[in-house]
């Protein structure tokens, strides 16, 4: 007989007691409820790159391929791709000491191994999910996308470390990237760039160079060439003879000779 029973049946045999004694007994037999402990909740900041080029008269966009090992074959949607297979945007965390603009750009490099210039930010995302390992916290997640346009390198290109995080990279057509990309945040954003192209493409025009600025001349060059005579700087008078001409004793007009 468990032990909830045996109080009962102390109850039935005895006096009905007073409520209080009642409580009493019942709150030394029942044990106090625990309440869960809250679930730890960390932060993540990570960016990323929606990197365009185009090329024969259409739109492209830059797509990686994560590695299996690192694929979420866990959730449901995993499991209807075949093999787990994830298609997204080049994206990492932002390390300590830079801004979202410069790990976008880095990881835009690492990951898919071209460069681009860097535009504008699209949009911030924001979601929740659980780690599967460690304590398997609960991390609220915000991930900053830019907008690149492709200037130099070759996709896929990357180092031999990478290829533990990304199998490979492509070049897949704007229009029709949103359909391709796994994750719904990812997706939206994509469709942000194909409005942009559609309605601004203004937009996507490449930063101008930085202008070079002329170098002053050293000042104690420039205080001898000021102290300098003209007759030094003039040498050579053939180059500037009506600069400094010969002076006439006789004044600008040659006098006759006297009788």
């Amino acid at each position: 007989m468990d032990h909830y029973s045996s109080f009962g049946s102390v109850n039935v045999s005895n006096p009905p007691a007073s409520r209080k004694t009642e409580r009493r007994v019942s709150e030394a037999a029942e044990p106090p409820a625990q309440q869960p402990a809250p679930k730890k909740v960390v932060s993540e900041t990570s960016a990323g790159g929606v990197v365009l080029r185009h090329m024969r008269g259409s739109w492209q966009v830059a797509i990686i391929e994560p590695n299996i090992i690192n694929a979420d074959t866990i959730t449901r949607r995993a499991k209807a791709r075949p093999e787990g297979t994830v298609f997204a945007l080049p994206k990492g965390g932002v390390d300590e000491g830079e801004t979202p603009e410069q790990s976008a750009d880095r990881e835009v490099w690492e990951e898919t191994g071209v460069r681009g210039h860097c535009l504008f930010r699209l949009a911030t995302i924001r979601y929740l999910y659980v780690r599967s390992w460690g304590g398997r916290e609960h991390v609220s997640k915000a991930v900053s996308f830019y907008l690149f346009l492709y200037s130099s390198g070759r996709l896929g290109q990357i180092r031999p470390e990478m290829r533990d995080e990304v199998r490979r990279a492509f070049w897949f057509p704007l229009d029709k990237a949103h359909r391709k990309l796994t994750y719904r945040g990812e997706r939206e954003v994509l469709k942000m760039a194909q409005k942009i192209v559609r309605e601004h493409p203004e937009r996507l025009m490449p930063p101008p160079p930085p202008k070079a600025a002329s170098e002053p001349r050293p000042a104690a060059q420039q205080r001898s060439l000021s102290v300098r005579p003209v007759e030094e700087r003039n040498a050579g008078g053939s180059r500037n003879p009506q600069r400094n001409p010969p002076r006439n004793p006789q004044g600008p007009f040659p006098q006759p000779p006297r009788s």
